[in-house]
């Protein structure tokens, strides 16, 4: 609130007290999500900044523009400019600067320093020299568990031992001896369970020392184990490591440094004198920029006991979300114990390793206001609770919890990221029951088409009320692939793809950008419109994805049914923030309440509307990369598959087909099956069934 207003008299109250009354109701109206009068799909395009890579050099020869990352940011503001109002997207094109030229033009942003992992330093007593506190285990703990062997253990042969580290001490203690404790009210020992030995070791011993455990088998071998614990009263938060350097550094420089000038720079501002910082809600993270870039400060987080499924590389865009969060309310400096798995060197003690909080997730409702009160929550009607509403209102009632949402438009070139852009444009207008329905088709409910399809599955919704191009998938791994469409329905796959607006994720822990046989990119080859995987794949580097790191279906198609857009469903599903998962495809997405019937492929000739070019397949050779443009605008999105043959050739001749719906479907042909003067007839057909056909020649 702004103390500087003029003060309200209100009679028998303090203006204090009126002013917490005030916060207070505000704050309820805003996790009950009803202080919002906007429209569900209440989102302007000026309220999205679009991030590409200014360095970036590759140029795709059926794209115009002199780089494809400008290209994709260019054609997303193209297709999301009011035809009305002209208003548009903000690009802003990200430098790695004349020092680091391609510094932005790789799949991770690398650092300077990446000495900060756990955020953790140690100086002990008797030293004026820090040391890195990642790999040390908390005096305060001790516990034995024997490694599993075939031969059984003669646990009254178990012992443990202490011996300070001090240079002022050498003090040793016996704690267990002969299988029995010494020191009941301190030390434990059990002959079953998961553990056998917990000592209180602080409480014995003050400062560092070394503890020594032993046991023999029954076959008498004698085994011995042995590790170092500190004093956590030693340890102390860092926020860059022992070189003075933060880890994130490179990233602040280059990202997130330009971008926060750009949004408060006063000459940017709305008419109103709004800052673009607490205008836009959405960031579009172009084709061409990194997709992981380093974790707050460089610590790695993750949410197991596995160190290996623990990493300090995080999704971009998951990073740009709290580019203004407030991260001193996190307890940052505050050192404490983590309970991790045995290390692969199957030592006998746990490892209770020093970390500070930020080593844990971003998860919570206080930690995301918008999260929906019950996601990931089994039981309950969840589609009648409701959550925020994403609005630039609502966000300012949480200034400590200012997020953004992020979403990446990409692919494995350029056009396949704009191929994102147009079907999600042509969905918001046209996706609904009657798309990819022909009158001579009947479309029915048979398991092989559509799955099961039972009361409480996501599917039954949508099949009630008309969509026939689904795929219901039993609980687990796959989700519910909306608007798919199976082969045989009349179009010209014939292998499964998505009609626009196609939703689809396969939740497993190696679907990401870097696994190229994953089913992740096989959604994208699809034709999807909105999917998520992971930034990264890759154990100790980056934190491990998992179930909850995608979205909940019973939060997320009830919200998508009411028309809100889809970035702000997925805010809504996101329960942990500043993570791994990459979200692809547009934030404006939505159904529309009433979808419109498109005005069909008309106007099209092969001398307007191909563009040819000559190219080189890794496999096939030499050829032409032949690309039907559709001139798909925001005031007439246009998509459609596409068909090529030589009008010479016999009607179920060979044919090269684009299965998937684009706004410039795109194929390649072999120099060796082209012949100088013959004709060729180009086939297109639109996600409703109309058709065009084009004749001419490719060279």
């Amino acid at each position: 609130m702004n103390m500087d207003m003029p003060r309200p008299a209100v009679p028998g109250i303090t203006y204090r007290l009126f002013a917490a009354l005030l916060y207070f109701l505000c704050a309820l109206t805003f996790h009950n999500g009803l202080a919002s009068a906007e429209a569900p799909a209440g989102v302007s395009p000026s309220q999205v900044l679009v991030l590409y890579n200014a360095d970036w050099r590759e140029r795709h020869p059926l794209i115009s523009a002199t780089q494809d990352s400008l290209a994709v940011a260019e054609h997303y503001a193209r297709m999301h400019t009011d035809p009305v109002t002209g208003e548009r997207p903000y690009l802003l094109g990200l430098t790695g600067g004349r020092s680091s030229r391609n510094a932005l033009s790789g799949d991770h942003l690398e650092e300077r320093s990446t000495d900060n992992g756990c955020g953790v330093l140690y100086r002990s007593r008797n030293s004026k020299r820090f040391e890195s506190g990642c790999e040390m285990r908390d005096s305060r703990m001790v516990e034995v568990v024997l490694p599993k062997t075939e031969v059984p253990w003669n646990l009254g042969t178990l012992g443990l031992e202490i011996e300070s580290d001090e240079r002022s001490s050498r003090a040793r203690f016996k704690l267990v001896e002969n299988g029995a404790s010494l020191h009941p009210d301190k030390v434990r020992v059990r002959q079953d369970g998961d553990w056998r030995i917990r000592a209180l070791g602080g409480l014995l011993m003050e400062g560092a020392f070394t503890a020594t455990a032993r046991c023999a088998d029954a076959q008498g071998d004698v085994h011995e184990w042995s590790a170092e614990y500190r004093d956590i009263r030693q340890a102390s938060w860092s926020a860059t490591g022992l070189d003075g350097i933060r880890d994130d550094q490179n990233y602040l420089d280059l990202v997130e440094a330009p971008i926060k000038a750009f949004l408060e720079d006063p000459s940017n501002a709305r008419p109103d004198g709004t800052l673009l910082k607490d205008h836009v809600l959405y960031f579009v993270v172009c084709h061409g920029l990194p997709r992981t870039v380093s974790a707050p400060y460089g610590i790695a987080t993750g949410v197991g006991l596995h160190l290996r499924d623990y990493g300090s590389e995080i999704d971009l865009c998951q990073r740009l979300q709290l580019m203004y969060y407030d991260f001193e309310s996190l307890h940052r400096d505050e050192v404490q114990p983590m309970r991790f798995a045995p290390a692969s060197d199957k030592s006998a003690f746990t490892n209770i390793l020093l970390r500070t909080r930020m080593s844990m997730p971003l998860q919570g409702a206080d930690i995301n206001p918008f999260v929906h009160p019950a996601a990931y929550r089994k039981g309950g009607n969840k589609a009648g609770l409701g959550s925020p509403r994403f609005t630039s209102a609502q966000r300012a009632l949480r200034p400590d919890r200012h997020l953004f949402f992020a979403m990446r438009i990409d692919g494995q070139t350029p056009l396949e990221a704009m191929e994102l852009v147009d079907r999600g444009v042509y969905a918001s207008r046209h996706a609904g029951p009657e798309m990819g329905m022909l009158s001579d088709v009947p479309l029915l409910e048979t398991p092989e088409r559509v799955g099961k399809i039972d009361a409480r599955t996501p599917a039954k919704p949508f099949w009630e009320l008309g969509y026939r191009h689904l795929f219901q998938h039993p609980k687990g791994w796959v989700r519910l692939d909306l608007f798919k469409l199976a082969p045989g329905s009349g179009f010209f796959n014939s292998s499964p793809v998505f009609l626009p607006g196609g939703i689809a994720t396969f939740v497993q822990s190696n679907q990401g950008w870097n696994m190229k046989d994953s089913r992740f990119y096989e959604f994208l080859r699809q034709g999807v419109t909105m999917t998520a995987g992971s930034a990264r794949v890759d154990p100790r580097k980056t934190p491990h994805i998992h179930s909850h790191s995608f979205w909940d279906e019973a939060v997320f198609y009830p919200a998508l049914r009411e028309g809100r857009p889809v970035g702000e469903i997925l805010l809504s599903n996101q329960v942990h923030m500043g993570w791994i998962t990459s979200f692809v495809g547009d934030p404006l997405y939505r159904l529309p309440p009433e979808p419109q019937k498109p005005g069909g492929l008309t106007g099209l000739t092969w001398d307007k509307n191909v563009r040819v070019a000559q190219a080189r397949d890794a496999e096939r050779g030499k050829g032409y990369l032949v690309m039907a443009d559709l001139g798909s605008s925001a005031h007439e999105p246009r998509l459609a598959q596409m068909r090529l043959g030589r009008v010479a050739a016999e009607e179920n001749g060979a044919k090269h087909v684009f299965k998937r719906f684009a706004s410039r479907p795109c194929v390649f042909v072999p120099k060796r099956e082209v012949r100088k003067g013959e004709q060729w007839r180009l086939e297109l057909m639109d996600p409703f069934g109309d058709t065009a056909t084009l004749v001419g020649n490719l060279e």
